[in-house]
């Protein structure tokens, strides 16, 4: 199971990148990102963060990647502190059991959610009939009208939504049933050699409507996703729109270690040409063949109105290839401004080995062996 189909990226291993006139894109404050379709879960703890304000502002999206899981939400992470979202399900460690960045810096990190859970009650049904006279112009037969479902839906506090659908049926039987009719009628008597009046009673035609209207309801229950790992299993499918198209961006990416799921799946230029190269990263291997922790890989966009950004992999437990036996790989990501590419390429990938240090080890336990 993949995200996208293997890319034939190749990267250049470089000591060291030029970040003359970079500008972070990361808020320089812990919070969750607000996202354009999804509710923050609090205004205070955490801070919601609107990152669409001033010239490089920009909206994001959370998009769905997975049946298995809800959409990701995105919260801006420092590691040296412990943020404490339990009432929400999240827990996020000052030193992570595995994703850990350098002390001090400040990332976005995906927070992943399984899928919300729908329970479908039994249709119910309720009938009422009446009588009518048949209006002019009926004729005798049967029709039936059903009315398009109309949908209400009530969200409760803590985000699950009663859905009540109804539906109605109408169906009218016309038919013609003989009546009873009384008329005065003159006639010659010849007895009494007069003309009288005298009251008859006739059999007579006339058409009426049986309405029968039936009423079914089904109500249905979506309770939202719960966080998955505590809020610690960093992986999720995002769309970043700018305000201004930027001249360049560039995307650090931490700690990738899984082939081929994490990376750019897609941009838009400042020409509105939706430009679909997907390119993954994979986990970078020492001399012995074993993948090194803690790295950063980085891929710079040039001319950028919006990009699609693929994080992380959910790991074997969701049928997914992985070196973890037991977990999926996290990652965290930052972005900041590059004014000047100094490539012609729309599209150019760099990578910088990360400093391992014994508090940046993930999961070691957990590797596979090679």
């Amino acid at each position: 199971m993949h995200f996208v189909a293997a890319s034939s990226l190749v990267s250049t291993f470089l000591c060291m990148t030029s970040v003359a006139h970079a500008s972070s894109l990361i808020p320089k404050e812990e919070g969750e990102i607000q996202l354009i379709n999804v509710s923050c879960l609090s205004n205070q703890n955490p801070k919601c963060i609107d990152t669409a304000l001033g010239s490089n502002g920009y909206k994001v999206t959370s998009l769905e990647f997975d049946k298995q899981f809800s959409v990701s939400r995105l919260f801006v992470d420092q590691r040296n502190t412990t943020n404490d979202y339990s009432k929400f399900g999240i827990q996020l460690l000052a030193e992570d059991e595995g994703t850990n960045p350098s002390i001090g810096e400040y990332w976005l990190r995906p927070v992943a959610y399984t899928a919300p859970v729908i329970k479908k009650d039994t249709k119910t049904s309720t009938s009422t009939q009446k009588n009518l006279n048949a209006p002019e112009g009926a004729t005798v037969g049967t029709k039936t009208n059903t009315t398009a479902p109309k949908q209400t839906t009530t969200t409760r506090y803590d985000g699950t939504q009663v859905i009540t659908e109804e539906i109605v049926e109408t169906t009218i039987n016309t038919r013609q049933i003989m009546i009873d009719q009384k008329s005065i009628q003159t006639v010659y008597n010849e007895k009494t050699k007069k003309y009288e009046t005298k009251t008859v009673t006739v059999k007579v035609p006339k058409l009426v409507q049986d309405v029968t209207t039936k009423t079914t309801t089904q109500t249905s229950t979506i309770t939202p996703g719960k966080p998955v790992e505590n809020g610690r299993l960093e992986v999720g499918r995002f769309k970043f729109e700018f305000n201004n198209s930027l001249d360049g961006i560039k995307i650090n990416f931490f700690d990738v270690e899984d082939y081929n799921y994490t990376g750019i799946l897609s941009y838009i230029n400042s020409q509105g040409q939706n430009i679909s190269v997907p390119e993954m990263l994979s986990g970078l291997l020492n001399k012995k063949g074993n993948i090194i922790d803690g790295t950063i890989q980085s891929l710079t966009l040039k001319d950028v109105k919006s990009f699609m950004i693929q994080l992380g992999n959910p790991g074997t437990k969701y049928g997914y290839k992985s070196i973890f036996n037991s977990t999926g790989d996290g990652v965290d990501f930052q972005m900041e401004t590059v004014p000047e590419p100094n490539t012609t390429a729309g599209l150019e990938t760099l990578a910088i080995l990360g400093i391992l240090g014994g508090s940046q080890l993930k999961r070691k336990t957990s590797l596979l062996k090679f």
